[in-house]
């Protein structure tokens, strides 16, 4: 019985939310904000993250009210902060990846402060890569071809080809380390 008078309050703040009532939304956030942070806090391991996913989905909440049709609020905002726990996670993970990759503007940046030897080298570290992963990579990096357009062209899966491109950024970071410390040590 209770959960359902609860339910029944949820839609009707609802209700109220998306004719646009202020109270009734920060009564909703009021209700939720605590509990969903610590749910969010569960699944991100930072309370400041989890903080702003939970106000993030109550701004969308409030954005674009006319639009949704919630039948399950508590249902709904456990969902929202979910996904966006995972959305964000996701983020970070590929930020940090990325920070972790040989960018080309790196190469092309040693390129820029050293002599064609280091164009030479980076070339040979290139050829170093299995056969279909450097082709992935030259089609990616060179030819510049989504991920999408190399699984098409290559007969295999968009999967196949990020994590072949994955090891190549890789390799290429390991064995270019050295290589781009030197030409910032002499440039520097």
């Amino acid at each position: 019985m209770r959960q359902s008078t609860t339910q029944n309050n949820d839609q009707r703040l609802f209700n109220r939310i998306k004719e646009g009532d202020e109270k009734a939304y920060e009564q909703l956030f009021k209700q939720y904000y605590v509990s969903l942070t610590a749910f969010a806090n569960t699944l991100v391991h930072d309370l400041d993250m989890a903080e702003s996913i939970v106000q993030n989905v109550f701004v969308k909440l409030w954005e674009k009210r006319r639009q949704y049709e919630i039948t399950a609020v508590k249902s709904y905002l456990i969902i929202a902060v979910r996904n966006s726990c995972h959305n964000e996670l996701k983020r970070v993970q590929h930020e940090r990846d990325f920070k972790n990759t040989v960018c080309m503007e790196d190469v092309v940046e040693m390129v820029n402060y050293s002599d064609s030897g280091v164009m030479e080298h980076i070339a040979q570290v290139i050829e170093l890569l299995p056969e279909q992963r450097r082709r992935i990579f030259k089609l990616n990096r060179l030819e510049g071809l989504k991920y999408r357009e190399i699984a098409e062209k290559l007969s295999i899966s968009p999967k196949t080809v990020e994590v072949q491109m994955g090891k190549a950024l890789k390799f290429l970071r390991v064995h270019l380390l050295d290589l781009k410390k030197q030409v910032y040590y002499v440039d520097n």
